[in-house]
């Protein structure tokens, strides 16, 4: 009753307050909105005075002009300089032509005569009004700052515009917007300017100017209002759900909008802190009240607590119920009086009940089976001591709940319930007074197979169903275990690809599987009982009765042996395993035969495929091996005694490295390990042969298996040896001139490019002589292609025995020759051998038609291991060549260059 006298003070003490705030609130927002709307209008009169002002500053700058000028650009830049007060007013000037170039700026440091204005909407609109404007924002293009600008064309007599004036205002540094932002509401408030499209011209962040306002995500209803024509004051939020005052004015001159937010928190801020004092001050009134009524309402209800707290006592068993006795004549005492009587009379008939309440319960609790009792909805209103132990389940957590619910399982609930319903209408059913087996629901989700017996009894106007529960599942686990054993014994025997039987004393079948049939052809459970001659015949039984005899008196029999079962012949191997008992008799024996006639002829087969595998591999020129994983030789092939004097099958389970010896298998061994990762790897291989060093060409292949991994490695080796000298004869003969049998072209490109790096490591010097015959031509015409051959061939013989053993002489083609001296100690030494070969050849040479007498034209150039090319070293060489032809042959000529 405090609580509510407390709750019903507060609550008219908050009404007033709130109500009386909200109502004062509403007339200060009218005051702070109109406020702010008239400073806005204040600050778009100044800011329109400001662009009206800048505006007819432009318009007198061209006043100055002297007669002419509008066609001298320059007239444009001295204008500009002479106008100092221009340059406060804007952050620059700037001075197009009608083609739209540049031609003069207040800001030398942003001119760039390249920039263009002939697609700015700002200059064409200009141009074509003749008129001076005021642009949209955008990003400068000299500057890269966002600007404003203003324009004003200047016209020529003719009245066309012969230049455009451009003053830009600087939207982030430019001091144009500094009495707007001393204007901004409050603290945090702030004042914006947009365009009419809502491109941010000026925001107190610097980062937002010409963006969109709607650039950032979200709805402000404001905004919205303002863009669509919206002047005055409003209330709303903005895109991050704060409440503010929102006021917007448009600017005369351009139609730009003008905003200012002031943020209602801090707006409201002294009602707010008002409204916390007025609900702190309700509060406390509240508080009083009820410490008041509380006070009031105990002294009046002291009595009724009295006789409340002698309840309490006699329940919890602290007092006697004498206690209730009170000697109060008003209506509190009448009741305490009544109280008594009813308790006194009720305490002795639940004595009563207690006591053969008690005496049931310790017979039931005591009872081996679980006991359940339930009311005819099912509801469980006893539960022993084993029904806990069996179920999982307390007495407290089982009783009131449903049977169905707490241990029958899902797929009987419908039955249960069919059950409970025919129970509850005639008080019986067929399972009443029977014992059956079913499966009941553990506390933890198992089944527990158990016998129940159900009872049934009438309580009061209901009937009430009784039910021991015996759990039986240690026994049904052991029925399940031994037939589980019978159908994996029977399936197994099934399964299996072989005759399995077991036969007692009497030679009588007791057990068969289904092999038989399949094998023989015979019913398996036709046989059960019969005799072996009697299912076979006494002949077949003769050719078995030594064994069989064996078997009984306590012998295990193996045998392998060719047959005729049932008219089919085929290869059995056959197990007689006696049952011996633990008195030491047999009592039968186990049979188990099994057909191998195709396993048999797979290794006869497979005997016979060895070898002529083994035939194939010991012939053939090539060394076989066969690797395990431990990299020992399983297999080797006759060629490893041809070749190695090794007999393979006494190095059968020895390393690699054992048998080739470590410094040949650390040749082997990387490619070896490529093979063992599974990849197919060839390589050469030099080694030692009959006396001789031989090249082996080695292929690995892996031995991949199934799962992956290589179980071995097999290893082909071919004797590569002669295919290797005729390669290299053949690469010898492709580098040498087929007549003269010196060096080509090819060859002789593969040694200057030695000789010449040998130059640059060495820091050496050597020299390249080219050289041809005098008239060879005039040989070919007279004397035939023949002679010239023969001529050619001398030439070159007489070359090579005048050059010293490290020079190479080469034909490169007709009659052009080349000789690379090396290791020449000065130029010096480069001429006195030029002038050697060229004496050498004047002497006459000896050919199949007689002595003929020829000369040599010679260039030589030197080379000390500069960054100079082949082509280039040659090409210096020709050139020295035809300078000694045309000093008239028979001499040498030296390039005086040396490189």
């Amino acid at each position: 009753m405090a609580t509510v006298v407390i709750l019903l003070v507060l609550g008219a003490t908050t009404i007033v307050t709130t109500v009386a705030l909200l109502l004062a609130e509403r007339d200060m927002k009218s005051v702070i909105g109109s406020q702010q709307y008239a400073v806005l209008s204040t600050a778009a009169a100044y800011v329109d005075e400001q662009l009206e002002n800048k505006r007819a500053l432009l318009a007198t700058l061209p006043e100055g002009l002297p007669p002419g000028a509008h066609a001298d650009p320059g007239a444009m830049q001295r204008l500009l300089e002479s106008r100092p007060i221009a340059r406060g007013e804007f952050f620059n000037i700037i001075v197009f032509d009608r083609s739209g170039q540049l031609v003069a700026t207040l800001r030398p440091d942003f001119n760039e005569t390249r920039v263009s204005a002939s697609a700015q909407p700002y200059f064409e609109n200009t141009v074509q009004s003749r008129k001076g404007l005021v642009s949209e924002p955008f990003l400068s293009r000299l500057s890269g700052r966002p600007v404003v600008v203003l324009t004003q064309p200047v016209l020529d007599k003719a009245g066309d515009v012969a230049f455009v004036i451009v003053g830009s205002i600087d939207l982030q540094k430019s001091d144009f917007f500094g009495p707007i932002n001393a204007l901004k509401p409050g603290k945090t408030g702030f004042m914006f300017i947009m365009t009419a499209d809502g491109v941010l011209i000026h925001h107190p962040t610097q980062s937002r100017l010409l963006q969109h306002i709607n650039a950032r995500p979200g709805y402000n209803r404001a905004t919205e209002m303002a863009l669509a024509g919206f002047e005055g004051w409003t209330e709303a939020k903005n895109k991050d759900g704060a409440e503010g005052i929102y006021a917007y004015k448009r600017l005369r001159t351009t139609g730009w909008i003008v905003g200012a937010r002031y943020p209602t928190a801090e707006a409201f801020e002294p009602l707010i802190e008002l409204r916390r004092r007025a609900i702190l001050a309700a509060s406390a009134f509240a508080a009083v009240a009820g410490v008041l009524s509380w006070f009031a309402i105990s002294r009046l209800l002291a009595p009724l607590q009295r006789l409340r707290t002698g309840l309490a006592k006699i329940r919890d068993d602290d007092a006697d119920i004498a206690l209730l006795r009170m000697k109060r004549k008003d209506e509190i005492g009448e009741l305490a009086e009544a109280i008594y009587s009813l308790t006194a009379e009720r305490s002795e008939a639940l004595a009563h009940a207690r006591d053969n309440e008690s005496l049931v319960r310790n017979i039931l609790q005591h009872a081996p089976d679980a006991f359940i009792g339930s009311d005819q909805q099912g509801r469980i209103v006893e539960w022993n001591a084993q029904a806990e132990r069996t179920f999982g389940w307390s007495r407290e957590e089982a009783m009131g709940r449903g049977i169905a619910e707490l241990m029958v399982p899902p797929a009987m609930r419908k039955a249960h319930n069919a059950g409970m319903e025919r129970f509850a209408r005639t008080g019986g059913g067929p399972l009443i007074n029977s014992r059956v087996r079913v499966h009941a629901l553990h506390r933890d989700g198992r089944e527990i197979p158990v016998e129940l017996s159900i009872g049934a009894l009438r309580h009061g106007d209901e009937h009430m169903a009784t039910a021991f529960l015996h759990d039986v599942s240690e026994r049904v686990a052991y029925e399940e275990k031994i037939a589980a054993g019978e159908r994996r014994a029977r399936m197994i025997a099934d399964s299996m690809p072989a005759l399995v039987a077991y036969i007692d004393r009497d030679l009588r079948y007791r057990f068969t599987n289904d092999h038989y049939q399949y094998l023989l052809g015979l019913d398996p459970r036709s046989m059960l009982g019969k005799t072996v001659p009697e299912v076979f015949g006494p002949d077949l039984y003769q050719l078995w009765e030594d064994q069989i005899s064996k078997t009984l008196r306590g012998e295990r029999v193996h045998i392998e042996r060719r047959s005729t079962e049932l008219g089919m012949a085929m290869h059995m191997m056959v197990d007689l395993v006696p049952d011996i008992g633990e008195d030491g008799v047999v009592a039968g024996f186990y049979l188990m035969a099994m057909d191998i006639t195709q396993r048999k002829e797979a290794e006869l087969t497979q005997a016979a495929s060895e070898k002529r595998l083994r035939l194939i591999t010991d012939n053939l020129p090539v060394l076989i091996s066969y690797l395990d994983h431990e990299r020992k030789l399983r297999f080797g092939n006759a060629t490893y005694q041809r070749w190695m004097h090794i007999d393979p099958t006494a190095v059968l389970g020895h390393t690699l490295v054992d048998i080739i010896g470590t410094h040949q298998y650390a040749k082997c061994a990387p490619y070896l390990d490529r093979a063992y990762r599974g990849e197919v790897v060839s390589f050469e291989l030099r080694t030692l042969l009959h006396g001789e060093v031989r090249t082996l060409d080695t292929t690995f292949v892996p031995d991949m298996q199934p799962d992956g991994t290589v179980a071995g490695v097999y290893a082909l080796s071919h004797d590569m040896t002669r295919v290797k000298a005729v390669e290299e004869q053949l690469i010898e003969l492709a580098r040498m001139d087929t007549l003269t049998g010196i060096a080509n072209r090819r060859k002789f490109d593969e040694v200057l490019w030695q000789a010449m790096e040998r130059c640059r490591r060495q820091r050496s010097t050597m020299a390249l002589a080219y050289l041809d015959i005098d008239n060879f031509k005039t040989i070919n015409d007279t004397l035939g292609h023949g002679a010239g051959d023969e001529v050619l061939k001398a030439f070159a013989a007489r070359l090579l025995g005048t050059v010293r053993g490290i020079d190479t002489v080469a034909r490169l083609a007709g009659d052009e020759f080349v000789i690379v001296f090396e290791n020449i100690s000065h130029p010096a030494e480069a001429a006195a051998l030029a002038a050697k070969v060229v004496g050498a050849v004047r002497e006459a040479l000896e050919l199949p038609g007689g002595l003929m007498q020829i000369t040599t034209s010679l260039g030589i150039a030197c080379y000390s291991g500069g960054k100079e090319s082949q082509q280039e070293l040659i090409a210096r060489a020709d050139r020295a060549l035809y300078a000694a032809k045309r000093k008239g042959r028979n001499c040498y000529e030296m390039e005086t260059q040396c490189v």
